[in-house]
């Protein structure tokens, strides 16, 4: 709509604008309401129950990537924008570096079984919960003995994790690790996403094979 306005913001002339020459196109969020209401009270609720300082929460379909739901605690009200801190304002979903931790353990197995290095069911001696690599001793939650790979995945053993990766090779973790993405950015739409931090091979130390198995240094 096209209006003229007199001094004091009355319309005195008012018209239909000109058509758009270009076709217009509907956008279709991936956002689920239901999904989106969920994730946030949960988090909030998550956070103030282990007196975290900040929290997020990304629902995805694993099929397709689409966001699901996207949730940030602390929260802000746009109405007050001024009167919030700029950490409540960030979106850590996007901007904020984490280490992943065991959860990284299925890239380490992916890879070494799509390399064909282990099977499903191949055996490891858990060193009753402690190893020693580069004069580090690294432990696991509990002590084990002989673990298949997925009682590795299943009990989380770091043990495990780390004779896997010690098979895989440095060259051969680090194909799949990029491959799967991580340390590049995913151009999700949002403003301020970061890659992540991701050495090569060659700036790896004795012990970054080991507790890259464990989902940490990246």
């Amino acid at each position: 709509i096209v209006a003229q306005q007199d001094a004091l913001g009355r319309i005195v002339f008012r018209r239909e604008g000109p058509k758009p020459q270009r076709p217009i196109f509907d956008l279709t969020l991936t956002i689920d309401e239901v999904l989106q209401y969920i994730a946030e009270r949960e988090l909030q609720r998550v956070v103030a129950r282990s007196r975290a300082k900040a929290g997020t929460a990304i629902v995805m379909d694993p099929w397709t990537g689409e966001i699901l739901a996207l949730a940030n605690v602390p929260v802000y009200d746009p109405n007050k924008y001024r009167k919030t801190s700029s950490a409540a304002r960030r979106n850590r979903a996007v901007t904020d570096t984490f280490e992943p931790g065991s959860a990284f353990k299925v890239i380490l197995a992916a890879g070494a079984l799509e390399e064909g290095v282990i099977r499903p069911g191949d055996w490891f001696h858990g060193e009753n919960g402690a190893i020693e690599v580069s004069g580090v001793t690294i432990r696991d939650h509990e002590k084990h003995g002989w673990l298949t790979v997925q009682q590795i995945l299943a009990q989380s053993s770091n043990v495990g994790a780390i004779k896997i990766g010690q098979k895989l090779g440095k060259s051969l973790y680090y194909h799949y690790i990029s491959g799967f993405g991580f340390g590049t950015l995913t151009g999700l739409d949002l403003p301020g996403e970061t890659p992540g931090l991701m050495r090569r091979p060659k700036g790896w130390s004795g012990l970054s094979l080991s507790v890259l198995s464990l989902g940490q240094e990246i």
